[in-house]
């Protein structure tokens, strides 16, 4: 049966916000890659949260299809979406990181402000919860609030700074196995070191 009183969402406060592209590259007969952030796979690194924070990720869609992005390791709610001049800020991105990608570094971050049309779309109440998927419209901008800690809002009980890491991705088999694919590495700290400790040792008691 349902519950008659439902969990109640948590009011995120992002410590930090990053802005990130879907793009398609093309060839004489159409679309070749996708890339996420115009960096191919095996770029290095550039998405490094903190466990224990929450960011808020604004992923603008410069392609002509809905890509489901798919995050490892946790789950995000989202925060709204806003239709942009995506033809304009693809042009004035690649003219601020000097061409087209595939970029083996970090590119430059060009505000998503000034491309921005009409109000953000709240989230409809399907899409109102927790999400490890979410889909990302053409054209518009839509801004995920993802927070790196268990669903409860508690700390990691393993470091999940351990390891080769987790990726981020297109859930298109298609697209995720032609590039639209990137690593990322939760950084822990020392606080969450001796949480995990006294977690290991509560549980043992």
């Amino acid at each position: 049966p349902i519950p008659q009183k439902l969990n109640k969402l948590p009011d995120l406060k992002p410590k930090k916000t990053r802005t990130l592209t879907l793009v398609e590259l093309n060839g004489p007969d159409g679309p070749v890659q996708l890339l996420l952030n115009g960096q191919p796979y095996n770029s290095a690194i550039t998405e490094l949260p903190k466990a224990g924070t929450t960011e808020e990720w604004q992923i603008i869609n410069l392609t002509g299809d809905t890509h489901p992005i798919h995050l490892h390791l946790i789950q995000f709610l989202l925060k709204n979406r806003q239709d942009i001049n995506s033809e304009q800020y693809l042009v004035d991105w690649e003219s601020l990181n000097g061409g087209p990608p595939p970029y083996m570094t970090e590119p430059k971050t060009l505000d998503v402000e000034p491309y921005l049309q009409a109000a953000p779309i709240q989230p409809p109440p399907n899409e109102a919860g927790w999400k490890d998927t979410i889909r990302m419209n053409p054209g518009q901008v839509t801004r995920i609030l993802v927070r790196f800690a268990s669903q409860d809002g508690t700390p990691f009980s393993f470091n999940p700074s351990k390891g080769p890491g987790y990726v981020w991705h297109c859930h298109i088999l298609e697209h995720e196995d032609n590039e639209m694919m990137r690593p990322y590495k939760v950084r822990s700290t020392p606080f969450m070191n001796i949480w995990r400790k006294l977690w290991k040792w509560l549980w043992r008691k």
